[in-house]
């Protein structure tokens, strides 16, 4: 298995999460989503071109308002605060239960972490698909935004994760 961005070679209609909005994604958005420059799709690739999993980066902001106190009160005061989005993160069902989503999740701080060297990022937000999804960011330090499911986690909180 190894990570790459996504190619004309990957086998993406094949690939099953169990949830079809991520899977539609995959099959029929990410190329353009490439293509336009919103996000970068990256794959865990199995052998013959097989996407095992994928997740999705690009950038965004959120109102300094929505995140709670205890971490604003650190940031700037900006109305709008920059972070990088995983917008998409799934593992194919045939390979879920073997840790590689938070394997995937490590895999996309590191990409994080290093454009963070070169462009201002606060940290990452991501836009949970389900309560399942809720939990498992939550394990990773991940903090529910003020008014909505949408959640974040710091750069300060990214590093030491990566320090390991």
């Amino acid at each position: 298995m190894k990570i790459c961005k996504l190619g004309k070679s990957h086998k993406k209609n094949e690939f099953d999460c169990g949830k079809r909005s991520l899977n539609d994604y995959l099959a029929k958005i990410a190329k353009q989503d490439v293509e336009k420059n919103v996000a970068v799709c990256y794959i865990l690739e199995g052998e013959e071109n097989k996407v095992i999993g994928y997740y999705t980066l690009s950038s965004g902001s959120i109102p300094k308002e929505e995140i709670p106190d205890n971490v604003s009160k650190k940031l700037p005061r900006y109305s709008d605060i920059p972070f990088a989005a995983i917008g998409r993160l799934a593992i194919d069902k045939n390979y879920q239960g073997k840790g590689l989503g938070g394997y995937l999740l490590v895999e996309a701080f590191t990409e994080i972490l290093k454009v963070s060297e070169v462009l201002g990022i606060a940290g990452v937000f991501v836009d949970p698909i389900d309560n399942a999804a809720i939990k498992f960011y939550e394990l990773y330090g991940f903090i529910k935004l003020n008014t909505s499911d949408r959640m974040f986690l710091p750069m300060a909180t990214i590093r030491e994760l990566l320090k390991d």
